[in-house]
């Protein structure tokens, strides 16, 4: 195998455990090390023992707390199912600018269900926006939420939020070609459009729901072709993207996101009564979970 080839390959096998290796020390002289999702405890064997035995005693609680949360009562159909828009989220700089009009479309959309009740986002910003990958917890390190996960569902959950459903909607370019033919002569053209990625899942028991829906909206097209006469051309376009060709799209996403709350979440939810009951017995423990992150995030020695 070639220099280069053998390099590349070692990489390829060095990086995915490297990247997931996490070492966090502590004051009492325990140190907590992840490697590929197995922790070992370094230190004292009397305080490994304890925090070991503090940390053990913490997951048992979160079961208990996730089997309450699973067998809890069902809420009825007249109770509001309360959820939360992350988003519109993108990493592309070209839409960006239109993130804040796509979201006024899907609060709108969002509206014509009577028991959907949209949760202010201002309050939870800084839960939503939170990594959940402690690798990625840097406060200098912003990540693009481009779908939910646990993390953030447990956060909700744990935190009485206030919000039983968390919707993360991400825009991507998208493009999208196709033949055209007129005056004799036949080509492709492509336009590059907005694709709406739409991530959902119940705060109370994660399962990704996942629907797409692409836009009409294009900042550019591009052509190329034979004329009648057999003569090859290509031509590139560039263009404002006017959002409001995508509201169509925009509201699609929406009544897919009001069904699949209606058929595949809204019979899972707990009642009000019984997460309010849950919450006071279980979520001070399970909240402690995320405190403990916190703590060694802020005060663990790496």
């Amino acid at each position: 195998m070639p220099r280069v080839a053998r390099v590349a390959f070692l990489l390829a096998a060095l990086l995915p455990a490297c990247a997931s290796f996490n070492k966090q020390c502590f004051g009492n002289g325990v140190c907590r090390v992840e490697k590929g999702g197995v922790v070992t405890w370094e230190g004292p064997p009397d305080k490994v023992a304890e925090m070991q035995g503090r940390e053990d005693a913490q997951k048992q609680k979160v079961v208990e707390a996730d089997r309450a949360w699973a067998e809890a009562p069902k809420r009825s159909g007249a109770e509001p199912i309360r959820l939360l828009l992350v988003g519109p989220t993108t990493e592309y700089p070209d839409l960006q600018p239109l993130a804040g009009a796509y979201r006024q479309m899907l609060e709108q959309a969002l509206q014509g269900d009577p028991r959907i009740q949209l949760v202010p986002y201002g309050p939870l910003k800084l839960i939503a926006e939170a990594s959940s990958d402690d690798r990625h917890s840097s406060f200098g390190q912003k990540q693009v939420r481009a779908a939910v996960d646990e993390g953030l569902t447990r956060r909700l959950r744990d935190t009485n939020s206030g919000v039983d459903v968390v919707l993360v909607v991400h825009l991507a370019p998208k493009k999208v070609s196709g033949l055209v033919s007129g005056g004799g002569g036949i080509g492709v053209a492509e336009v590059n459009n907005v694709q709406f990625e739409a991530s959902l899942s119940s705060v109370y028991q994660f399962r990704e729901l996942k629907g797409v829906q692409v836009g009409k909206s294009t900042d550019s097209l591009s052509l190329a072709g034979v004329n009648k006469d057999g003569k090859k051309g290509a031509a590139d376009l560039k263009q404002k993207r006017n959002p409001e060709s995508d509201r169509p799209a925009v509201q699609s996403s929406a009544a897919w996101v009001r069904s699949a709350v209606a058929t595949e979440i809204a019979p899972g939810l707990p009642s009000l009564a019984a997460a309010d009951e849950i919450r006071a017995k279980h979520g001070a423990a399970a909240g402690n979970e995320l405190a403990d992150a916190m703590k060694r995030l802020l005060g663990g020695k790496k």
